[in-house]
């Protein structure tokens, strides 16, 4: 089983097996990756490079592109 970490701070990650869609969405708040799992339930990621253990996103989107 391949797991992808979402957010080092939290330790959060996904199997992307379980992962139905995802997409990144940009508002006035910042930028997110939005996962819905098969389960129904939806994961936001915020984009945050620059912070100590902050996610890359684009990173995280394109580990989950390879894998799928």
């Amino acid at each position: 089983m391949t797991m992808i970490l979402l957010e080092k701070a939290s330790g959060l990650a996904i199997n992307p097996a379980d992962l139905s869609s995802m997409r990144i969405r940009h508002s006035s708040g910042g930028t997110t990756l939005e996962l819905a799992m098969r389960t129904g339930e939806v994961i936001q990621v915020a984009h945050r490079p620059g912070m100590h253990e902050g996610a890359d996103i684009y990173s995280v989107h394109k580990q989950l592109m390879e894998v799928a």
